[in-house]
């Protein structure tokens, strides 16, 4: 399943980017560099499968279900034999639209197996179509309604008009949004809020803008087979020289490079 799919399903909408059951003889992955602006989930049918985050290494145990935010650094390899997978890569709204950097292994439910156990049937099967699409987007609302409540984002601390800005930017961040705009969206002087933009992100305002725009063009090399001058202005860059040196310095591959490591 190579087409993503956008599902308006209770409680928050998800968006299905690939669904597939693979045996894999080397599963050597390194994303301690290229994070990937989306979720992942796996079942592995054994434990061969090593993940090594945050300086710690996890052996992915047969039949457990993991979960890996976006924008999370981690590398994985095989070891003893050849990783057998069911996995799903998909972006997600609502409350989880904010989470990144982390992994969990999921409790598990015989319901969330049941669905899984389905799918990998269905994908074994090269069956495609609606009820595959759907069955991935209720495969999805079930995991993330079983993620612990503390990997969720408040924003207590943070004032309305600044969380009001930032979701603006998160929602279309390839308007020309300039500091003062947003300073006057916010009913704020232009140094006021720069200041607070960044004492409440950690991030500049153009910075944040900058990072959502490379994700939408990660999304974009990876969902659709459009061509990189076509995505560079789809995001909001002037050409694709500039979009490919900026993508380059910012995410230590070029967009070409990251579109076949991406796929393959």
């Amino acid at each position: 399943m190579a087409n993503h799919e956008a599902f308006s399903l209770t409680p928050f909408p998800v968006d299905i980017l690939f669904a597939r059951y693979d045996v894999i003889q080397e599963w050597n992955l390194d994303a301690s560099e290229l994070v990937m602006p989306y979720w992942r989930l796996y079942r592995p049918e054994n434990s061969f499968g090593y993940i090594r985050i945050k300086e710690q290494e996890i052996q992915l145990q047969a039949g457990k279900i993991y979960l890996i935010a976006p924008d999370t650094a981690f590398t994985s390899c095989t070891r003893g034999g050849r990783i057998e997978k069911f996995y799903i890569h998909f972006t997600a709204g609502g409350p989880y639209a904010d989470c990144s950097d982390f992994m969990v292994e999921l409790p598990g439910s015989a319901a969330l197996h049941a669905v899984i156990d389905q799918l990998s049937g269905m994908l074994a099967d090269r069956q495609a179509g609606d009820s595959l699409k759907h069955l991935a987007g209720a495969l999805v609302n079930l995991a993330l309604e079983q993620l612990p409540r503390e990997y969720l984002i408040t924003h207590n601390n943070i004032e309305s008009q600044m969380l009001a800005v930032w979701r603006l930017i998160k929602r279309d961040p390839t308007q020309n949004y300039t500091n003062r705009k947003l300073a006057s969206m916010a009913h704020m002087s232009l140094g006021v809020f720069i200041k607070k933009f960044y004492s409440s992100f950690g991030i500049t305002p153009q910075r944040f803008i900058l990072d959502k725009k490379l994700d939408l063009a990660a999304l974009y090399l990876l969902q659709s087979s459009e061509s990189i001058d076509g995505i560079a202005e789809r995001c909001g860059f002037c050409n694709r020289y500039y979009f490919t040196r900026i993508f380059t310095k910012y995410r230590k591959i070029s967009p070409a490079a990251f579109r076949k490591h991406s796929r393959s």
